[in-house]
């Protein structure tokens, strides 16, 4: 019995273990050779790009065993078991490696002593390596790999919360934090690249980290899952949950119906001739919405409709909405949008705008040209907010070059969903708030 090498790529030096099988041996490790770089593309985009901490190739061993079970060191020890398929191999190196780039991103997701994926760790690989058979066309999860039953049979125990760094076996404790990440990504709608990349020590602060929501969440997440899947029936006996479906760690999502797609509020300022700066903070926006803004006139206090606000009009004036710049953490304790408004007329005109939160973060992005690191990428403006005004602490703003009339206007949406007082800052002024709602520029 030796490892004979079959072949090396880019990322992995792949050996298979003689004593196998033809099929189970060498024709297993040259088709693994096919695949591999295409799937660690996959892992390395959920990652944002960054490296694997050690020295490439990593070396791969398909080595002999019952179905089926793997480990890394390195190496990358995998045993698929005879006779299992390609994908059962794939699946194994996804879950391994995914575990590699928890350690270099060095955030949370892996052990703080470097020793081990943890619990919450081993839950996000289980998950990965599910997202990663619907990435390429397998349905479901891999038979005998699901955790989610062993905490959903079990007391219930809030490991949301409490992270066991040293526990990386299929228990309870992993399949908490299975639970929880899908329920981040595909119940609150999170994805899973986000998830991933807000990182926590616990799995209570991803969940911080992804909304601005400094509530626990277990007890909405366990909640939930207590009324689809009870724990003791009207007798009072234990009930032994199966999740329904191809994926038994995947119940989500549950409670669903149809929501409103959109959140638009609705906003009636006083704006001056010129360029308009205004700033809406409102809880519901981070950095990464897709946000909408329109403007037009409206007729103030002589055309009301039904609920109260004004009739909207098109006028002789131009009115144009442009650089629409969302704001949240990590780099804006602010969450909000802030936009510009140019008004083309001799005097103040009154400016009716909707802004609308068309969705948590795009679906897709695409970089078209030139991009470096860091934003180092040459530009007219400040890192994070459009030139040429700058937000500053508390919904401020900095002075800026434009040589024309601007004016300075900031809202904010209170809970009851309703913007709050409008405030207006002529350039030149100091950046505090005051109560006008305009200022002739």
């Amino acid at each position: 019995m030796a490892l004979k090498l079959a072949g090396t790529t880019t990322h992995y030096k792949i050996y298979y273990d003689d004593s196998l099988s033809a099929a189970d041996g060498l024709q297993r490790a040259n088709a693994l050779l096919g695949v591999c770089e295409s799937d660690y593309a996959i892992m390395s985009d959920w990652f944002g790009g960054i490296a694997l901490p050690y020295a490439l190739p990593v070396e791969v061993h398909i080595d002999t065993g019952g179905y089926a079970s793997a480990g890394w060191g390195p190496p990358i020890s995998l045993k698929p078991g005879n006779g299992s398929s390609l994908t059962v191999v794939r699946y194994l190196l996804v879950a391994e490696v995914v575990e590699m780039f928890m350690l270099a991103q060095n955030k949370g997701w892996f052990a703080s002593d470097g020793s081990n994926e943890g619990s919450a760790g081993e839950g996000l690989s289980r998950v990965l390596s599910a997202e990663f058979l619907h990435q390429i066309g397998v349905p479901g999860n891999m038979a005998g790999f699901d955790t989610a039953r062993f905490w959903l049979n079990s007391d219930r125990t809030d490991f949301v919360n409490s992270i066991d760094e040293h526990d990386h076996a299929p228990d309870a404790k992993s399949g908490c934090a299975t639970l929880f990440i899908n329920w981040l990504s595909y119940q609150l709608g999170y994805d899973i690249k986000r998830v991933i990349a807000n990182a926590a020590s616990t799995l209570s602060g991803v969940y911080k980290n992804l909304t601005g929501d400094a509530r626990d969440p277990f007890p909405a997440f366990k909640a939930q899952l207590d009324r689809a899947f009870p724990r003791l029936d009207a007798s009072g006996h234990p009930i032994v949950s199966v999740v329904p479906g191809p994926n038994p760690d995947n119940p989500y999502p549950l409670d669903w119906t149809a929501q409103e797609p959109l959140m638009t509020i609705r906003i009636f300022w006083r704006m001056n001739p010129g360029r308009n700066v205004v700033n809406l903070n409102w809880p519901a926006l981070s950095a990464d919405s897709v946000v909408s803004v329109q403007a037009s006139e409206y007729a103030a206090g002589t055309q009301q409709l039904p609920d109260g606000t004004e009739q909207r009009f098109v006028g002789s004036a131009s009115i144009t909405v442009d650089n629409i710049t969302p704001h949240g953490p990590p780099y804006d304790p602010n969450r909000g949008v802030t936009f510009v408004v140019t008004v083309g007329w001799g005097s103040p005109l009154n400016v009716c705008t909707d802004i609308t939160l068309l969705a948590n973060a795009p679906q897709q992005v695409l970089w078209i040209g030139p991009r470096t690191a860091s934003g180092t990428q040459a530009g007219t403006g400040t890192q994070g907010m459009g030139n040429p005004t700058t937000r500053i602490a508390g919904g401020g703003f900095a002075a800026d070059s434009y040589s024309g009339p601007v004016t300075h206007h900031t809202a904010t949406v209170g809970p009851s969903g309703h913007a709050a007082a409008t405030h207006a800052l002529t350039s030149g002024s100091p950046p505090a708030k005051v109560q006008t709602s305009v200022e002739a520029a």
